[in-house]
């Protein structure tokens, strides 16, 4: 089905289409219209139990509502009620209850009840599309592990892991309660309603989704009926502007009144001189690495994988390449994450380095093809980390590769040193310690044939244990270990920053933690 716009009327400041929002040629954005600017080359699906892109999940976040929502406090990633007004978890650790407020209705006006709460779980689950495993392997569910006790309580059995690993899980995007009826009414050959959910919505939360134009705009509108109050800004349009160019020109001619993704030097412009404009800043849910084969040659030797860590220069890595746009982060947990604590053991020592090479027998170096992406800051990375080496004995050559092309290589234990990167699913250290650490899980470490036994043994542990302070030691323990015999020299954490009209308020609130947080209710003119 094409979708349609259906546009409500509005002050005659600004014109509008059946379907596309225009802005008039004076560039008043209306006080309670929020124009966004972003490519819209990451939308593939509206459906929030198929998409898994970034950061059209945190948008999509705002169309419904889920058991729980994530926001961000003090710089740390919390877990409150949302459509759960609390929950509890019994002594054998897998059985939780949540119990639903009163007065929920999706945009159709019908009640949100627990059946619909138990159609989405199992709807997630049965249609396992990208997203799924956060339930199926994160959390364990299966489509029988949901169930209504009666209307208002629902009963979610899990294999047994940290509380936080269900809630943050249950509050991604994967986690949105549908309107069962709705769905229902709209499924088609048994595909549970998803040719329908890709450009429709069926929710509860702060705004429903009245249009997507392929090329040219998303628009949702204010959901009046949103039980935590009808939202300040009454309607969301987000352009498709492919180029970063672009999106800042039309942000300082107040056509838009954000621009996301742009380049380093375009950020620094506007700090510079901001104009009508200002700068948002907030940590990515990204990681950048230097990686080794830890089975190939020189590096199977630790003393040589740690003469690699001291030999770069971090501070070039975000001076430069990231043109201070990333915080230092040496370890594989994000800022913000159960079990961070800030660490960062490693500095430029070519002292050092060097005595370690000696120590492995590599006093005259070695040569070793160095892999990163096309992506021009990754290159960047690269180059600096290759002058690092250098200065080492480590003589590489930059072999720059399509990154589908790069990861396929890598999957395959085919690459020997590599600069990149890694986006984060979801908001605990489990997320990272089984990429970062686990050889079993068949991810990063296993990429880099780094199969160690301590480190698989403390991040599994720390994988079940729902103690929070044993969990913490485990994970604490886990960085030191990794930090010291891992394959990978952690470089930074980068940060996303915004460009954005100076009328707008509260978008560091509302995009802390992009794109796992994003939240248009905290925004106003």
């Amino acid at each position: 089905m094409k979708p349609h716009f259906h546009v409500p009327m509005m002050a005659t400041a600004l014109a509008a289409s059946t379907m596309l929002w225009t802005i008039p040629v004076s560039g008043a954005i209306p006080k309670d219209v929020l124009v966004l600017g972003q490519s819209h080359e990451n939308v593939k699906t509206l459906d929030p139990h198929v998409c898994f892109e970034a950061p059209t999940g945190g948008f999509i976040r705002n169309l419904y509502a889920n058991l729980v929502k994530l926001d961000v406090k003090g710089g740390k990633f919390v877990v409150n009620p949302d459509a759960a007004e609390k929950w509890e978890m019994a002594s054998d650790g897998k059985t939780w209850t949540f119990h639903l407020r009163k007065g929920i209705t999706f945009e159709s006006g019908n009640p949100l009840k627990a059946e619909d709460v138990v159609y989405s779980i199992r709807r997630a689950v049965k249609l396992q599309k990208s997203p799924a495993w956060l339930f199926t392997e994160a959390v364990g569910l299966t489509e029988n592990s949901v169930s209504a006790v009666d209307d208002r309580t629902v009963k979610v059995v899990t294999k047994g892991v940290p509380s936080n690993i269900v809630l943050t899980n249950l509050a991604a995007t994967i986690g949105a309660i549908l309107d069962s009826k709705v769905v229902k009414e709209h499924e088609v050959n048994g595909d549970m309603g998803m040719a329908w959910l890709n450009d429709h919505s069926a929710g509860a939360g702060a705004y429903n989704l009245k249009g997507w134009k392929r090329n040219e705009s998303i628009v949702f509108v204010a959901n009046k009926g949103y039980w935590a109050g009808e939202p300040k800004i009454k309607t969301i349009i987000i352009k498709d502007i492919p180029e970063a160019a672009d999106r800042l020109l039309q942000a300082k001619k107040g056509d838009i009144d954000v621009a996301f993704t742009l380049l380093p030097d375009q950020i620094k412009g506007v700090e510079g001189d901001p104009g009508n404009l200002q700068v948002v800043k907030t940590p990515a849910q990204s990681l950048e690495y230097v990686g080794v084969n830890a089975n190939w040659g020189p590096f199977k030797d630790n003393r040589v994988r740690q003469a690699v860590k001291y030999a770069i220069d971090y501070n070039a890595i975000i001076s430069q390449a990231r043109q201070g746009m990333a915080v230092p982060n040496q370890q594989f947990i994000a800022k913000g994450y159960f079990g961070y604590k800030e660490k960062n053991p490693y500095k430029l020592n070519l002292e050092k380095a060097k005595a370690l090479m000696k120590e492995a027998g590599q006093a005259n170096g070695f040569d070793v093809e160095l892999v990163t992406n096309t992506n021009e800051v990754r290159r960047i990375e690269a180059q600096i980390v290759q002058e690092n080496l250098a200065k080492i004995g480590i003589r590489t050559k930059i072999n720059i590769m399509p990154a589908a092309q790069m990861y396929q290589k890598m999957r395959e234990q085919g690459i020997n040193l590599i600069v990149a990167g890694w986006g984060i699913d979801y908001p605990d250290a489990d997320a990272l310690a089984n990429p970062f650490t686990n050889y079993k899980a068949k991810q990063l470490a296993w990429r880099m044939a780094w199969n160690d036994e301590k480190a698989v043994q403390l991040c599994e542990s720390a994988a079940k244990e729902v103690d929070e302070k044993k969990r913490l030691k485990l994970y604490t323990d886990l960085t030191d270990y990794w930090q010291k015999n891992g394959p990978f020299a952690a470089m930074c954490q980068p940060i996303e920053a915004f460009v954005a009209s100076k009328a707008v308020k509260g978008l560091p609130e509302a995009f802390d933690g992009f794109s796992l947080h994003v939240d248009f209710t905290k925004i106003k003119k």
